[in-house]
């Protein structure tokens, strides 16, 4: 039996292993999936023990081991090596990497009204942001701003940017489309969100609990929440351990919604 593993400091509460459990069981695949929490300071050691188990058929990396786990990989894809951070492993002759962050992302907001003229903020330069970031940007997307609590560089085609301060959001509100949280809780005060457009449509990549800390100073704005995020990025995971992609059936989402809400 092949074992697969979310593997972050803090992943005890991840719904991962109940995704892909299930599809295991629905394509009777041979495998377990469970979870690894590793603190830093052990990180390397505990990769490397990994790593020599036959046993593991693939990981799945998450904060704050997206950027980490590169050192120890044989090879990364086109995505990974672009925005620099890696959310999926698979185990074979070689130890390869992708993102499919950016790709689950971008599924979450396919009903949505976001085109390239779009004005978007994202709070947050962390490994899952720096992926969102890249989504837009390989769509064409350029009106795009990036808050972080440190001042960090975004490296792009078109040259080098860095995020700015979250004081500085105010000037972006009034116009623009999107507002998308990668942080924990909630950047923003309360004054800023009360000056947030009632039009904007509200995104947390945080997903349990589905009404967030961040989402809750949004009573009236359309909202996209974060388990759309998991499950896409997920299924696309799936797809490259395994060559094809899984359905999202009733019981499933059935299931992920009765643990979050």
């Amino acid at each position: 039996m092949k074992r697969y593993y979310v593997v972050g400091d803090n992943t005890s509460n991840s719904l991962s292993p109940l995704i892909f459990n299930y599809w295991f069981k629905k394509y009777k695949i041979n495998a377990k999936y469970s979870f690894v929490e590793i603190k830093p300071p052990n990180f390397d050691k505990k990769i490397k023990e990994l790593f020599q188990n036959k046993q593991v058929g693939g990981l799945n990396i998450t904060n704050p081991y997206k950027k980490k786990i590169i050192k120890h990989l044989d090879d990364l894809d086109k995505q990974a090596t672009e925005i620099n951070a890696v959310n999926c492993v698979l185990f074979g002759k070689i130890k390869r990497g992708t993102n499919t962050d950016w790709l689950g992302y971008q599924e979450s907001l396919s009903k949505n009204n976001i085109n390239k003229k779009s004005s978007i903020i994202i709070l947050g330069y962390g490994g899952a942001a720096q992926a969102i970031y890249y989504s837009f940007i390989l769509r064409g997307y350029k009106n795009i701003n990036v808050f972080n609590r440190t001042k960090k560089l975004i490296e792009t085609k078109g040259g080098q940017v860095f995020t700015q301060k979250y004081k500085d959001c105010d000037k972006y509100f009034k116009n623009c489309n999107l507002i998308i949280n990668t942080t924990p809780l909630n950047p923003l005060s309360e004054n800023q969100c009360n000056m947030v457009n009632k039009k904007t449509i509200i995104s947390d990549i945080v997903y349990r609990p589905q009404n967030t800390v961040f989402l809750e100073n949004f009573h009236t704005n359309k909202k996209v929440y974060g388990i759309s995020m998991l499950i896409n990025q997920a299924i696309y995971c799936f797809e490259y351990w395994f060559g094809f992609r899984p359905k999202v059936d009733t019981a499933l989402k059935k299931n992920l919604l009765e643990i979050i809400k």
